[in-house]
């Protein structure tokens, strides 16, 4: 057991009767030993691999928490995930409910109580141990309604899109500056059947080629539960969303662009190895001449990288920030 899934059990009753275990797959063999019911949800389909499937919930909602009365927790590297995690537990566990979460010391904040104090009436810290902390809460205040999934009108390039997301979803809320400049240059895609947004996120651009091109098949990919819950949101059933950590969804040479704003870290652990596993993916996937749009940050050498793997790749645009290229598949 890891220093912060050791944490959370430490700082935990001896037993529970409906234990819910979240984003800490880690725990489930320690929880199935203190509690009568176990049941386990994680928002990277990777890590609900790691769990037996009898232990796995579909969803996090009413049902999955009516009788919960403990909950463990890896802290979200996302305060808005952490936010919505709390609102769903004190909205619908039972009033009982201790929720104990943790986390390594250099990744938590202040803004964590805060944020934990919203849905709870008492917050508070563990001592610290192996440098990782626990957040015990407890009391939770039952909201009128759930704030979580939000949603805002944007003006993107003309389009008005109806952009939804949850606490988990990358750059919740908001066009991070990758995508706005993949956006920025979206006319120079190519005219295609088949259109794929790897890595979806909110699915801003799944929704923007759905409208540029009607006639089209778009389909979206994301390992996480809130991008896609997000992007069928946003881009409505127009577009195919599934929740994947890959693309065997997909025969090869199926598809006949790929956009993508590929992730970098895995939680708050940078990680380059899921998109150069991703890049090879797009490669099988790809039909010849197909093209895969790619931004991603500037200090990154990956235009090389896209070169091995999918073919000869253009830079489009570059700024302190971003690269933009395009490469044509062989």
């Amino acid at each position: 057991m890891d220093p912060v899934d050791r944490i959370i059990a430490a700082n935990s009753p001896d037993h529970a009767r409906h234990l819910l275990i979240v984003d800490a797959p880690g725990l489930a063999d320690e929880g199935t030993a203190r509690a009568g019911r176990v049941s386990v949800w994680c928002d990277d389909i990777r890590d609900r691999a790691l769990v037996a499937d009898e232990l796995l919930i579909p969803r996090l909602d009413a049902a999955a928490l009516a009788d919960v009365d403990l909950v463990w927790m890896r802290l979200p590297s996302a305060l808005g995930g952490l936010d919505e995690y709390a609102e769903l537990v004190a909205a619908f566990a039972v009033p009982e409910v201790q929720l104990v979460a943790g986390g390594r010391e250099k990744h938590l904040s202040r803004s964590m109580n805060s944020a934990l104090a919203r849905h709870f009436s008492s917050v508070a810290a563990s001592l610290g141990q192996q440098k990782s902390r626990a957040l015990l809460a407890s009391g939770p205040s039952r909201a009128g309604h759930l704030s979580w999934p939000k949603h805002k009108r944007l003006d993107i390039g003309g389009e008005q899109i109806d952009l939804w997301w949850h606490g988990a979803t990358f750059a919740a809320g908001r066009v991070d500056d990758g995508t706005r400049l993949l956006i920025d240059h979206l006319d120079r895609v190519a005219d295609a059947d088949r259109y794929l947004d790897l890595g979806c996120g909110s699915g801003l651009l799944a929704a923007l080629l759905t409208r540029t091109h009607p006639d089209s098949t778009v389909a979206a990919v994301d390992a996480s539960w809130a991008a896609v819950d997000a992007t069928r949101r946003t881009a409505g059933a127009a577009v195919e969303a599934h929740w994947a950590s890959g693309l065997d969804a997909f025969d090869d040479q199926s598809i006949d662009v790929i956009v993508c704003n590929p992730p970098f870290h895995r939680g708050a652990a940078k990680d380059s190895a899921p998109a150069l596993t991703l890049f090879a993916e797009a490669s099988r996937t790809l039909g010849p001449g197909g093209e895969f749009w790619c931004v991603f940050n500037s200090h990154l050498p990956w235009k090389s990288r896209l070169s091995q793997l999918i073919g000869p790749t253009t830079l489009i645009t570059q700024n302190r920030g971003y690269t933009l290229t395009r490469s044509l598949h062989q």
